[in-house]
């Protein structure tokens, strides 16, 4: 828990160096760049975990398998071998490589959608573009908070 505030304190402080004061002053800039922030995060959090899920499944089955080989003690290819397969139920429970790629989505389409609204000229970020912006950013959100229940949905459904 304290490793979360740690880390979501820093994106903060990283976000507000970003912002001139100009920006602060546009709570629809600030609020798109705190969702785009998270997906950014959520996006690297979840890639390492698909990567360190699957390069130890991976180094686990290359070592079961060399553990055979060299007549280790049963127990510890076993062990090794359990792991392994642990690892492969894990994988079809968490399914942080979709996570990964959805949040990469919603990272890219929020940022692009900022950028655009970056490039307009101060005197042109009217009410009506930052109520645009919001609820662009908005939609976006609830369109990948319900694909990810769909895919939990669709996999509690396949392991049943």
């Amino acid at each position: 828990m304290q490793r979360d505030a740690r880390s979501q304190r820093k994106r903060l402080i990283h976000l507000d160096r970003e912002l001139t004061g100009e920006d602060l002053a546009d709570r629809a800039l600030v609020h798109a760049l705190v969702q785009a922030d998270w997906y950014r995060a959520s996006m690297r959090r979840t890639r390492q975990r698909f990567l360190i899920l699957e390069g130890g499944a991976l180094l686990l089955a290359g070592a079961a398998t060399v553990l055979a080989a060299l007549s280790a003690p049963a127990w510890l290819t076993a062990s090794v071998a359990a792991l392994v397969t642990f690892l492969a139920g894990l994988r079809r429970i968490v399914n942080w490589h979709d996570d990964w790629l959805a949040f990469s989505e919603a990272w890219a389409k929020a940022t692009g959608v900022i950028t655009k609204y970056r490039l307009l000229p101060a005197a042109e970020r009217t009410p009506d573009k930052q109520q645009e912006l919001v609820s662009t950013v908005d939609a976006l959100v609830l369109t990948e908070t319900r694909s990810w229940g769909r895919r939990r949905r669709e996999l509690t459904q396949a392991a049943a």
